[in-house]
C-alpha cells in the first residue's frame, strides 16, 4: 500500500474519530438570534478542538519520516522519500507556530489583546514547574 493511502485512511480514520468525539448534544437558549459574537465563540470553541490533533499529526509525519530514514539504510530512493515525508512534517510544525505567531501579532495589534489573552500552544501546562516568576526553580 502507497503511503498516499496510508496517510489518506489515517487522516479519515481520525477525522470520524474526532466527528464522534466532537458530536454534544446542546440545548439550545433561549434567545436564539445569530449574533458575530457567538459565530466567533463558537469558531474558537472548534479551532481549540481541531488545533491540538493537527499538531499531534504534523508531529507523527516527522517521526514517521525519521523511522522511514533510519530503516532505508543504503537505498538512495527510499531515503529521499523519507527525506519528503521529514520536511513535510517540518513544514506542517512551522506553518502552524507561524500562524499562531501571526494571530498574536493581529489579535495584539487590531483588538488590543496581549499575548495572554491568547490560547496557549497546545501541550502540558508546566506552570507548576516554573515557580512564581515564570522562570523555573
Amino acid at each position: 500500500m502507497s503511503l498516499a493511502k496510508k496517510c489518506s485512511r489515517l487522516l479519515l480514520g481520525l477525522t470520524v474519530g474526532f466527528l464522534a468525539f466532537s458530536a454534544q448534544a446542546q440545548t439550545q437558549p433561549q434567545d436564539s438570534t445569530i449574533t458575530i459574537a457567538r459565530v466567533f465563540a463558537r469558531l474558537t470553541v472548534l479551532f481549540n478542538r481541531i488545533i491540538p490533533f493537527l499538531a499531534l499529526l504534523a508531529t507523527v509525519v516527522f517521526i514517521w519520516g525519521i523511522v522511514k530514514y533510519i530503516s532505508a539504510g543504503d537505498q538512495e530512493d527510499k531515503v529521499e522519500e523519507a527525506r519528503k515525508v521529514i520536511a513535510y512534517g517540518i513544514i506542517a510544525l512551522a506553518a502552524m507556530v507561524a500562524v499562531w505567531g501571526l494571530v498574536s501579532v493581529l489579535s495584539s495589534a487590531v483588538f488590543d489583546a496581549g499575548v495572554e489573552d491568547l490560547p496557549g500552544l497546545p501541550g502540558p501546562d508546566l506552570t507548576p514547574f516554573l515557580g512564581p516568576d515564570g522562570a523555573g526553580a
